[in-house]
């Protein structure tokens, strides 16, 4: 027997009434609702009062329904005006500010100048590779949260003419736009090791430092060197030189006032008439105190034998020239020092191809313009083993069961701690590590670390520092290196700084250029530093 089967989606009818049937039944209603409404309009005008009562009710409502309606529009334009109002002030007053470390024009223009209208300009030298490149971002970017007043430049040497178009692009769409201050200088190629026939026989990358210093200040934007007096025209700059490898944790300026700074040897004296003391200016540069004391000397024979600095005293060499960067003078001494540097580094490497030597060099260069720095010895960290020379007394006083989080999360909340009592610099050319797996190394780092794609950083173990972790495990050894507690706090805060900063770093990066790009912005928190390969 045949089963019938109805298609649910078919429009042919089965059954019910046809369409003459229903719209016989339409018609048949509407004549009703006709009818209706004639009997109540006749009704109503044979009696004239309910007519009047009846439209007067009517008409009442609809002034009532005209009357909101014209309430709501005022309400509704006086609300668009003042959000309105409060729009264009907030844009005034944020253009272009959509994260909390970006700067409005007019917040950006106050920092042009340092304290007492001073010309401040921060620099810092590089190469043209990926490795320091990811270096020069993330000190812009510390400059910028930490409100560095004057301008910022990047001295980039020995780049092909690909690596300059990279570079320059690079600047202009990723860091230009953070201020109007921060800039990059491209110079020529220095890092040749040549021998006495100028033949080249080697590189040594740290020659771009003098080089390059000497090189922008000679042709940079806002620089520039009178030729009949062989000075820099804006003689008055206060300069101060960074390594790539370092990160701003508050402003540089000129003066050192505070009770916290630690000089070496004591505080520098000054005659009677010198109402300025502890500040940065002609024939007063200041540097960081670094450890390497007076072994200096031993090359000092470079400047000649009439020199100055071959007269200087072993205790006078660790006084007043152990020094190493940030290194800060006003742009007459920094010149001065920059052509001396420049002149020694090459014989100083042929003595002592060593790390060293340009920073022996600076020292001879100083030494032999009699231009003693003021050391501080708290104005950077850097090294964990260090007792007197670095600021890590700032950091011995915190509380070591929070020293991770504070350094990751609190170091800029004044509820906390205030941030001036910290060092100004953080220099990671360390290896940090506390227990088995927390660990950072700048060399380990991925070099694509700033785009969409890239992960974040692993976070730590919050508890390091607290004196639990007296040991840290070497990547891919088996050896287990122990410490103090003091130095498990001291590689902890570290360890929690540098990570917490890049991973705030990467997310800034993110916000700002990865925009439609949704699909791609990696926010996981999963580069291992311990486990990558070297």
């Amino acid at each position: 027997m045949a089963v019938s089967f109805r298609n649910p989606y078919s429009t042919t009818r089965r059954g019910g009434l046809s369409s003459w049937g229903q719209r016989k039944y339409l018609l048949v209603f509407a004549c009703i609702i006709g009818i209706w409404t004639l009997a109540i309009i006749t009704y109503l005008r044979k009696n004239p009062e309910l007519e009047k009562e009846f439209t007067s009710d009517i008409q009442q409502e609809e002034k009532i329904i005209v009357n909101k309606i014209s309430r709501g529009r005022i309400r509704a334009r006086k609300w668009l005006l003042r959000h309105q109002e409060e729009d264009e002030e907030e844009v005034n007053d944020t253009v272009g500010r959509h994260h909390k470390w970006e700067l409005t024009q007019s917040e950006d223009h106050d920092l042009l100048l340092g304290p007492d209208n001073t010309p401040i300009h921060l620099i810092f030298s590089t190469d043209c590779g990926d490795y320091q490149h990811w270096q020069s971002y993330q000190l812009f970017l510390s400059a910028l949260k930490v409100r560095q007043p004057g301008r910022v430049t990047r001295i980039a040497s020995g780049c092909s003419d690909d690596e300059k178009s990279s570079i320059q692009h690079w600047h202009d769409e990723h860091v230009a736009f953070l201020s109007n201050r921060f800039g990059l200088h491209l110079t020529p190629h220095f890092s040749s090791v040549k021998d006495e026939n100028g033949k080249t026989v080697g590189d040594y990358e740290f020659f771009n430092k003098p080089f390059g210093l000497l090189h922008w200040m000679e042709h940079g934007e806002y620089m520039g060197v009178d030729p009949d007096t062989n000075q820099p025209f804006r003689h008055d700059t206060i300069i101060i030189l960074l390594d790539p490898d370092e990160m701003l944790m508050r402003p540089i300026t000129q003066y050192f006032h505070s009770s916290d700074t630690i000089f070496r040897g004591g505080r520098p004296k000054y005659t009677e008439n010198e109402s300025s003391s502890f500040v940065v200016r002609h024939g007063h540069p200041l540097s960081q105190e670094f450890g390497f004391g007076a072994s200096w000397l031993e090359f000092a024979k470079v400047a000649g034998e009439d020199s100055p600095a071959r007269r200087i005293s072993k205790k006078e060499a660790m006084r007043s020239f152990a020094a190493g960067p940030p290194y800060i003078g006003t742009a007459l001494d920094m010149h001065a020092i920059a052509s001396k540097w420049c002149e020694f580094v090459p014989k100083v490497h042929t003595e002592f191809p060593e790390l060293m030597a340009e920073m022996y060099a600076f020292s001879i260069a100083s030494a032999h313009l009699e231009l003693p720095h003021q050391l501080v010895g708290s104005l950077m960290i850097s090294d964990t083993s260090i007792d007197d020379g670095e600021g890590w007394k700032f950091i011995d006083d915190l509380p070591a069961m929070d020293i991770c989080d504070f350094a990751m999360n609190g170091i800029d909340n004044d509820d906390n701690i205030s941030h001036k009592t910290m060092p100004s610099v953080l220099h990671f050319c360390q290896r940090y590590g506390v227990g088995d797996t927390s660990f950072f190394a700048k060399k380990k780092l991925p070099t694509d670390f700033f785009s969409c794609e890239s992960p974040l950083l692993e976070e730590p173990v919050m508890d390091i520092g607290s004196g639990k972790y007296l040991y840290r495990k070497p990547p891919f050894l088996e050896t287990t290196v122990k410490f103090t507690a003091t130095v498990e706090k001291r590689e902890a805060f570290v360890i929690c700084r540098m990570t917490g900063f890049l991973n705030e770093a990467a997310l800034f990066y993110k916000s700002k250029h990865c925009n439609g790009s949704e699909d791609k912005i990696n926010v996981k928190k999963e580069i291992n530093l311990h486990d990558l390969p070297e």
